[in-house]
C-alpha cells in the first residue's frame, strides 16, 4: 500500500517537471479580449518575421507618469512583447530621461535636438493644478540608423483621454511605421513639378521633408524639353508618383498629353489646384479687399475625359477655422479669433484608410468638385460639413466679413466634395484625336489619381525665414491634420498601403468620467468607512450567536 502511495506522488512529481521544462521552453500567448487589442495583424507579423538583424527600441514614456500616459506605457509594453515574442531579434527598453537630470532646461535642450519635444500636461484634482512634462517619444535604432516615433496622437479639439485613446489605437500603425522607415533600401520615386509657377520650395519644405524618410523626391520640369517633349515623357515614366501643387500658369496641349499618356501608362498622380484665384496679400493688406477670379490652367478638358470637374467656385463652411485681426494701434493693439468660413475645417472619409482616425484638414478658399459617370472607382475622400455654401465668381472678398454676424439660414447648399479619389484604368483624352507628337503606342494600365480643389493644402507657413510644421498656424496655435492625411495619400497612391489599413483599428478602453468621478467622491469615501466596520459587526453578531449556541449545548 505505501509502495504504490509512493509510486503515485512520484508519478505526479515527475508529471509536474516535465509541464514545467514544457512550459519553460514553449510560450504561447491568448488574446481574449472583444476587440482583439492585444493580437497583431497578420501583415504585422509578417513583416516582423522579416527582420534579420538585431533591432532596438527605446521608449522614453516612463518615470513618474500621469494616469492616462501610464495607460499608454502599458499599452506600449504590451505591443512590444507581442513583437519580441514573433521574433527574438526585437529589444525594447523603456527609459526615464528625467532620471539623474539635475537641470530640467538642458535636458528639454538636448531632447529637442534630437526632435523630441516634451508635452506639457495639466491635471486638475481638488481645485488644484499640477503641471507636468512627459516625452511620449520611441528611438528605434537598427544597424547604425536610428529613427524617432511619436507615439501621441493629437488632432484638434480632441481632450486628452481622446488623444490617449486615439494614440493607444494608432501604436500598432505607429510603431510599424517606424520599423519600416529604418528598414527601408530600396525607395520609390516620387517627380514634384517645378514649371507652372507652382508652390515655392520653402511653402512645401515640411512635407517633402516628410517623404524624404519613404521616398527619393525630385524636381521636374515639364518644359525641360520644348522641342523634344516626348523626351521629357520618357523621363516623367521613370517615377512612380507625380506630384503638382498649386499650378498658376496654363499648360499646353503638349503638356497636356504628357499627362495624358503619362496616366495612360499607369503613372499614379497627385494634383492640389486651386480653380479660384485668390490675392491674399491684397486681402490682408491695408485695403482688406481683393476679387476672386478664374485660375485658367486649360486641363477642364482632361479632368473631365477623367470623370470629374473643379468648379470655378468658393465653399464657405460654418465649420470653419478661426483668422486673427488686429485691433486698435500700437500697444493699445488687440489680437482677437474670428470665424472665417472660407477657410473650411473638413473631416477625411473615416471608411477610407486614407482619412481613417485622422483629423479635420485646414482648406483655405477650397472649391467644389463635381464627380462625373465613369467606369473608374471614384472616392470622395474628403467634403465639406453639411452646413455650408457656395460663392459664385467673380465677387468680392472683404476680411470685414470675418466681423460680421453670420447667418445659419444661409448655409444650405449640403456638403460639397473637396478631395476625390480615382482608381482603374483611365480614357485617354486624344483618342481619335490628332496627338501633339508622336508616341509608343503601349497597354493601357490601371493607375490612382487624387484630385483636391484647393493648392494650398500642403503649404506650411513660414516664420523669420524658416518653414512651420505643415498643419500648424501660427496665429491661432492651432494644429491640424494635413501633414497626416496627405502623407496617407502619397502611400495609397503610390502602393505603399499595406499598413495603412492598420488605422483602422478600433481599441474600446473603459475611461472612467471626471465628473461622475467628483460627484461620487463622497460616497465611496463614506461607503469605504462605514461598509468595512458595518461587516465586521455582522460577523461577530454571527461568531457570538454561534458560540452561545455551542456552549448550551
Amino acid at each position: 500500500m505505501k509502495n504504490n502511495i509512493s509510486f503515485r506522488i512520484l508519478i505526479v512529481c515527475i508529471t509536474i517537471l516535465v509541464i514545467q521544462l514544457i512550459a519553460s521552453s514553449y510560450s504561447f500567448r491568448v488574446d481574449l479580449t472583444a476587440d482583439q487589442r492585444y493580437s497583431l495583424s497578420e501583415s504585422t507579423k509578417d513583416f516582423i518575421k522579416s527582420v534579420e538583424q538585431p533591432l532596438r527600441i527605446d521608449v522614453f514614456l516612463s518615470g513618474k507618469l500621469p494616469q492616462d500616459y501610464q495607460r499608454l506605457r502599458t499599452e506600449t509594453e504590451v505591443l512590444l512583447q507581442s513583437l519580441e515574442s514573433v521574433n527574438d531579434r526585437f529589444y525594447f527598453e523603456f527609459i526615464d530621461p528625467f532620471e539623474g537630470s539635475e537641470n530640467t532646461d538642458q535636458l528639454f535642450e538636448e531632447m529637442s535636438g534630437y526632435g523630441l519635444d516634451p508635452e506639457l500636461v495639466v491635471q486638475r484634482e481638488n481645485q488644484a493644478v499640477e503641471q507636468s512634462y512627459v516625452f511620449p517619444w520611441m528611438m528605434i535604432s537598427y544597424e547604425g540608423k536610428s529613427v524617432r516615433v511619436p507615439l501621441l496622437q493629437k488632432n484638434l479639439g480632441d481632450t486628452q483621454e481622446q488623444r490617449i485613446l486615439q494614440s493607444i489605437q494608432q501604436l500598432e500603425y505607429a510603431v510599424v511605421d517606424g520599423i519600416f522607415k529604418i528598414l527601408l533600401k530600396k525607395k520609390k520615386k516620387i517627380a514634384v513639378l517645378s514649371s507652372h509657377n507652382t508652390s515655392e520650395d520653402i511653402l512645401i519644405t515640411n512635407f517633402l521633408q516628410d517623404l524624404l524618410p519613404y521616398y527619393n523626391l525630385a524636381a521636374f520640369d515639364l518644359k525641360a524639353f520644348p522641342k523634344n517633349p516626348s523626351k521629357t515623357l520618357e523621363n516623367l515614366n521613370r517615377f512612380d508618383l507625380f506630384l503638382v501643387s498649386n499650378p498658376k500658369e496654363r499648360f499646353s496641349n503638349s503638356e497636356k498629353f504628357i499627362l495624358d499618356q503619362y496616366t495612360q501608362q499607369g503613372g499614379n498622380s497627385l494634383y492640389l489646384i486651386d480653380p479660384v484665384r485668390i490675392d491674399k496679400d491684397s486681402l490682408f493688406s491695408i485695403a482688406g479687399k481683393t476679387v476672386s477670379y478664374g485660375n485658367e490652367l486649360d486641363l477642364d478638358e482632361l479632368f473631365f475625359k477623367y470623370g470629374f470637374r473643379l468648379r470655378k467656385e468658393l465653399v464657405k463652411d460654418l465649420y470653419s477655422a478661426p483668422i486673427v485681426l488686429a485691433h486698435g494701434n500700437q500697444n493699445n493693439s488687440q489680437y482677437n479669433p474670428y470665424p472665417w468660413t472660407y477657410h473650411p475645417l473638413s473631416k477625411p472619409n473615416q471608411a477610407h484608410p486614407i482619412g481613417s482616425a485622422v483629423g479635420s484638414v485646414f482648406f483655405r478658399f477650397g472649391s467644389p468638385i463635381d464627380v462625373l459617370k465613369t467606369d473608374l472607382k471614384t472616392t470622395e475622400l474628403i467634403k465639406s460639413s453639411p452646413l455650408s455654401k457656395i460663392e459664385r465668381i467673380p465677387s468680392i472678398i472683404s476680411i470685414s466679413e470675418a466681423t460680421q454676424p453670420i447667418k445659419p439660414a444661409t448655409f444650405n447648399d449640403t456638403s460639397q466634395t473637396l478631395g476625390l479619389l480615382l482608381e482603374g484604368s483611365f480614357s485617354s483624352l486624344y483618342t481619335n484625336r490628332i496627338k501633339p507628337f508622336k508616341v509608343d503606342v503601349k497597354e493601357n494600365k490601371p493607375a490612382r489619381m487624387a484630385i483636391f480643389a484647393d493648392g494650398n493644402l500642403i503649404e506650411n507657413q513660414i516664420d523669420k525665414g524658416q518653414p512651420l510644421e505643415l498643419g500648424y498656424d501660427k496665429w491661432t496655435n492651432n494644429f491640424y491634420s494635413n501633414k497626416q492625411f496627405f502623407k496617407n495619400t502619397v502611400h495609397y497612391l503610390i502602393g505603399e498601403n499595406k499598413f495603412l489599413d492598420l488605422r483602422t483599428k478600433e481599441v474600446k478602453i473603459a475611461m472612467i468620467d471626471s465628473e461622475i468621478e467628483q460627484g461620487k467622491v463622497q460616497y465611496w469615501l463614506y461607503f469605504s468607512v462605514i461598509a468595512p466596520l458595518f461587516i465586521l459587526l455582522i460577523i461577530g453578531f454571527i461568531f457570538n450567536r454561534y458560540r452561545l449556541k455551542s456552549y448550551r449545548q
